[in-house]
């Protein structure tokens, strides 16, 4: 049953910050409040959790002094599922209020990165937004309280098999969209064998293309299509604070399918944009702070180099 629940660590599950007088205080100093019985489409209503019992729910984590935005948010996505720990390293989490909750019942909670930063020290990996003074503010709805594995794992399956179809539904509508788009733009655009799109502005040389058994080297700026606001680039340090050159092995899954399909258009020296379905780049899952699921992708691509790949020994 390890890999049926989902593990938190105390850096990941952290609460949401806010300075409310109706909020209480966990031992750990977290503010917390709940919401009884006011979660509309839980499973069950009233079942109270305990030690051991496993719970299904889902959560979201936003940032109060960024304007609430969401850093995390898994209320459009298949429900968590996770054992009731009273341990210690629940603490600093939301996890450590699930004893006093019931099935339908809602929760907020609230840390302070301080108090996360002097806990676990200031090189934890927290992300950058993550800074001194901030709070993270956690939204968690209980759907139901498991009192066996079997009960649970009967129910992950059910829940797996409706996600399932809601995911391929919306990463249909996504592929939909990219060909919209591609058409209403007047793009003369290359289709690759799965289904991302790529322009070429300038082919480079294409006796030297980015093919399977080699590796291009490129810079990029990466963006969402829906609202162009790009989330990586090696070429605008100002957008992800790198400029070093990306190595890219063609062949070899070290990218999203999109991008390795598209590459192999370019040749050395090439300029062009490779448009990628949500379904060739990272699908329903997020990026935290970066990429929402079911996002189609745009990549401005420069190509610096292709070189044999380390792996055909050449």
């Amino acid at each position: 049953m390890k890999k049926l629940f989902f593990a938190f660590s105390a850096a990941a599950i952290l609460g949401l910050a806010a300075c409310n007088v109706n909020y209480k205080t966990t031992p750990s100093g977290m503010k917390y409040k709940i919401l009884s019985g006011k979660v509309i489409g839980a499973d069950t209503m009233g079942v109270k959790a305990a030690a051991g019992d496993i719970i299904k729910f889902k959560f979201k984590f936003s940032i109060p002094e960024l304007n609430d935005s969401v850093w995390r948010n898994s209320y459009d996505k298949m429900p968590q599922y996770t054992k009731v720990d009273t341990s210690e390293r629940t603490k600093m989490t939301f996890l450590e209020i699930f004893p006093q909750l019931k099935s339908g019942d809602s929760a907020e909670v609230i840390i302070s990165i301080d108090s996360i930063i002097k806990q676990g020290g200031p090189n934890q990996g927290l992300p950058p937004f993550m800074t001194k003074g901030r709070h993270v503010k956690a939204t968690v709805s209980i759907l139901n309280v498991f009192k066996d594995e079997a009960a649970a794992q009967a129910d992950v399956t059910k829940e797996r098999a409706k996600q399932q179809v809601i995911s391929e539904k919306k990463l249909k509508q996504a592929t939909a969209d990219l060909d919209k788009y591609i058409k209403d733009k007047g793009l003369k655009a290359v289709k690759t064998k799965s289904g991302a799109y790529v322009v070429i502005d300038e082919p480079g040389d294409i006796s030297k293309k980015a093919d399977s058994g080699m590796t291009a080297t490129i810079k990029y700026t990466g963006s969402q299509l829906s609202d162009g606001k790009a989330f990586d680039s090696n070429i605008d340090s100002t957008i992800a604070g790198h400029t070093d050159p990306l190595p890219i092995a063609i062949g070899q899954h070290r990218s999203i399918v999109g991008m390795d399909e598209g590459l192999r258009l370019f040749g050395k020296g090439a300029k062009g944009t490779i448009y990628i379905p949500a379904e060739l780049g990272y699908g329903d899952r997020d990026q935290p702070g970066k990429i929402p699921a079911y996002s189609n992708l745009k990549f401005y691509i420069e190509v610096l180099d292709v070189t044999p790949s380390d792996s055909t020994g050449k």
